[in-house]
């Protein structure tokens, strides 16, 4: 994975290094840079005054140059690509540079409403999910069905949505990424994949190969985030040129009597089959038409 990206930050100090060396800070934010200037501004603001914790923006360097807020909060990491970067690039940059135990991954264009952070790595030490989603507000104080179930229709996947119950759902992946991620954990299941091309595949890619490597996502009710200008949020499923790299990942592993079956499927890329499910075929633990059959319906 090459580095796009450059850090404007603090983190060369002599005491942070020191710092580091001894204990391992627990929580950083990570706000995506993706409403106005304005918007970021205000919203890096608001993390300063109100959390105590490691704060990160993943901007691009022509909003840089405009705001000089390398200047204005000397304390805040800024991770800084020098053209739009994809949903896969701003969340993997993040991992790379927070060096802490979770991660938590926000945008300058919502507002973090609910955060129980002490309920929430209860929940992380308990249940050792890859990450929690929250729920998530339109701009009419909606509720948004943010719960995505497994679901295949003929050769195609195609989750179902679901709205969040009042407690903890299963969660098939993150919608638009957000959410607290356990860093190492996603550090080993190698992040969100750059090479495929859209967000929403992104995301399904990397909640996929959580859950087939034996690694629940679950939403719940003690996150919450606000789009306080958008009323709807639609994501764009259309499928592109690099969605064989997905469906190889996703549908090349069957289990059949507890025996691993490698085959090829329906949209297969044998570049993808070869380079990365053979090297990884022991970290399944499933297959999705299992996840399927098996998969927890939430309940109203």
């Amino acid at each position: 994975m090459q580095q796009n990206y450059q850090i404007v930050s603090r983190s060369g100090d002599i005491t942070r290094l020191i710092n580091g060396l001894h204990r391992e800070e627990i929580l950083a934010i990570g706000i995506m840079d993706t409403g106005s200037t304005e918007e970021l501004e205000e919203s890096v603001q608001w993390f300063s005054d109100n959390y105590n914790h490691g704060l990160h923006v993943i901007t691009q360097s022509d909003r840089m140059s405009q705001t000089g807020m390398e200047d204005r909060f000397p304390d805040v990491t800024f991770i800084v690509f020098d053209k739009a970067p994809s949903l896969a690039e701003r969340i993997n940059a993040l991992a790379n540079t927070c060096g802490t135990t979770y991660f938590l991954v926000t945008r300058s264009d919502i507002n973090l409403v609910e955060f129980n952070f002490a309920d929430l790595n209860s929940l992380m030490k308990a249940v050792h999910p890859a990450m929690l989603t929250p729920l998530i507000f339109n701009k009419s104080k909606e509720l948004i069905p943010t719960v995505r179930a497994p679901h295949m229709d003929g050769n195609s996947i195609d989750p179902m949505s679901f709205m969040p119950s009042t407690g903890i759902d299963d969660n098939l992946y993150p919608f638009l990424g957000l959410g607290l991620y356990d860093r190492a954990l996603f550090q080993r299941l190698r992040g969100f994949d750059e090479e495929l091309t859209g967000a929403y595949w992104q995301a399904l890619d990397f909640g996929t190969r959580c859950w087939l490597y034996g690694y629940p996502i679950l939403s719940v009710n003690s996150m919450a985030v606000f789009f306080y200008s958008k009323q709807f949020l639609i994501e764009d499923r259309s499928e592109n040129e690099s969605c064989d790299r997905y469906y190889t990942k996703a549908l090349s592993v069957k289990f059949i009597k507890d025996r691993l079956i490698l085959k090829k499927v329906h949209k297969a890329n044998k570049r993808v089959f070869v380079s990365e499910v053979k090297p990884r075929a022991g970290l399944y633990r499933t297959d999705f038409q299992t996840l399927c059959d098996k998969w927890r319906i939430p309940q109203d």
